[in-house]
């Protein structure tokens, strides 16, 4: 009889499922955004327009549940660095490098074959519109930054003052649709602050218990609100009614679209716990957290690979949408997926080369400098793509640049080496 799985009192494994749900839907999305085709060859998104798709953004637009999840987690990681002593400086440091780290060598690996592609003959123009199709995904981690950096002030908010903070992000992000979309104002941007730092604040509550203590007929009102408010914005104020329209920048649809997820998570959330608790549902789990950051940000790499080979071989990119495209979207797809399993394989081997951040002091402003310039870096990318080179090199100095600095840490003295059976604060911090 096999022993039962040990899960720590403090591991929320829906959570875990949660992630692991998302996290392919959102890989398949890319992959099957991704268009390639005309004369010349272009890249552009597959997908734009395309109805069956944009009603289908209703339930499948979960970019939310990343966010919520993400809440969860960070205020449960802050909390215990927060009762070991840790300050805000140290959780930011290591939470910059945990996201920063692995954009040095994705980006490096994508920039690698697209010069080969050009040195291969491949033309500017494609390699161009390819390159900025590749680097959209990675709009991902610096706003996931900037909200991470932001959850010591915003655990403090929670805690003083939960239904005020509710309420004015939600008065910000309706403010700046206000004036973004009524008098055309440029100020869309700053809901990437308001609408994602309100999905993160869900998950606080929902770390806190305040969805679980509702009751179902709550919950399930609340869901109707929500789904019912992004119906309203659709149909009276001209919103798309495709969320991917609406993601960016985000607007108060997917704010909605938030907290009617956060609700039905909640009413979901038993049943998965005892879903999850399956030995093969758990494994599963498992792997995607494990693989998890590789998956999103590798997979951007697979695509680049596995369109060079196409373009080496000569075969051909059937019309966008035609049954011929729909007919080799599987061989498409199961390509991208064996490029990503063997990045699994090989791609934590060579992140475990990077040294461990030197355990000792560091002042909060310089990891907010270097953290911003994370930020700097992987919006050049996203601003600018890959090429032309001037710009692909730039962005990845910055990032480059920033994560030596946060491994270096200082300047304050270094942290007395951890004894033996002791695990220093990067390490615990890691393992959480």
């Amino acid at each position: 009889m096999r022993a039962p799985v040990r899960i720590p009192e403090d591991r929320d494994l829906s959570i875990d499922f949660a992630r692991a749900f998302c996290l392919p839907v959102v890989v398949l999305l890319h992959a099957l955004q991704m268009g390639i085709g005309g004369d010349p060859l272009r890249a552009f998104n597959a997908l734009d327009g395309f109805e069956p798709l944009a009603w289908a953004t209703w339930p499948l637009m979960i970019m939310p549940v990343f966010f919520i999840c993400g809440g969860f987690a960070s205020i449960t990681q802050w909390r215990r660095l927060r009762g070991h002593g840790e300050t805000g400086a140290h959780y930011l440091r290591v939470r910059a490098v945990r996201l920063a780290q692995p954009v040095v060598s994705v980006t490096a690996a994508v920039g690698l074959v697209l010069g080969g592609m050009l040195l291969a003959g491949v033309d500017t123009g494609f390699v161009q519109s390819f390159a900025v199709r590749l680097a959209e995904p990675l709009w991902f981690i610096p706003v996931y930054l900037v909200c991470t950096a932001l959850v010591p002030a915003m655990s403090w908010l929670h805690r003083h003052a939960p239904w005020p903070t509710y309420l004015g992000l939600a008065a910000g992000a309706v403010l700046v649709d206000l004036l973004a979309r009524g008098l055309g104002l440029p100020v869309g941007a700053l809901n990437w602050i308001f609408v994602w730092l309100f999905a993160q604040q869900l998950g606080f509550g929902l770390r806190d218990g305040w969805f679980a203590r509702r009751s179902w007929p709550v919950l399930v009102a609340i869901a109707v609100f929500a789904y019912g408010f992004i119906a309203m914005l659709v149909a009276v104020f001209g919103y798309s009614h495709d969320m991917l329209d609406n993601l960016n920048p985000p607007s108060l649809a997917i704010m909605a679209l938030a907290l009617g997820q956060v609700a039905l998570f909640a009413l979901l959330q038993p049943a998965i716990r005892r879903f999850v608790a399956h030995r093969a549902v758990l494994g599963a789990v498992f792997v995607f957290g494990v693989y998890g950051m590789v998956i999103y940000l590798w997979h951007t790499f697979a695509m680049a690979v596995v369109t060079a080979a196409q373009l080496a071989i000569g075969l051909p990119f059937p019309p966008v949408l035609s049954p011929a495209w729909w007919a080799t979207r599987p061989l498409w797809i199961l390509a991208i997926a064996l490029v990503v399993a063997a990045c699994c394989a090989v791609v934590p081997r060579l992140e475990a080369r990077w040294p461990a951040p030197v355990e000792r002091r560091t002042p909060l402003a310089a990891v907010v400098v270097w953290t911003v310039c994370a930020v700097a870096g992987v919006g050049v990318f996203l601003t600018l793509g890959y090429v032309p080179w001037t710009h692909g090199v730039l962005g990845w100095t910055l990032v480059t640049l920033s994560v030596v600095a946060l491994i270096a840490g200082g300047p304050g003295p270094r942290a007395p080496r951890a004894r033996a059976g002791e695990v220093d604060a990067f390490t615990a911090t890691a393992r959480a």
